[in-house]
């Protein structure tokens, strides 16, 4: 399963991050990274979170295998 997860600065100058589950990975091909700042302006835009967030400072594409054994 791939995940995507947006990191911000808020206005206190923290940390601050979220992920997503089932990003596509289309996200990591040519034009991908204008969706995610899209999507990152979007955030920025309608702060719907309890922190106030100030910037957009990356994202990352989590690639996650799970191998049951038992």
């Amino acid at each position: 399963m791939k995940s995507i997860k947006l990191k911000f600065k808020t206005d206190a100058g923290k940390d601050f991050a979220f992920s997503m589950n089932y990003a596509d990975p289309a996200l990591l091909e040519e034009g991908g990274s204008a969706a995610v700042q899209a999507a990152a302006d979007v955030i920025l835009a309608q702060q719907p979170f309890s922190q106030n967030l100030a910037s957009f400072e990356g994202a990352e594409m989590i690639d996650r295998t799970v191998v049951e054994i038992l």
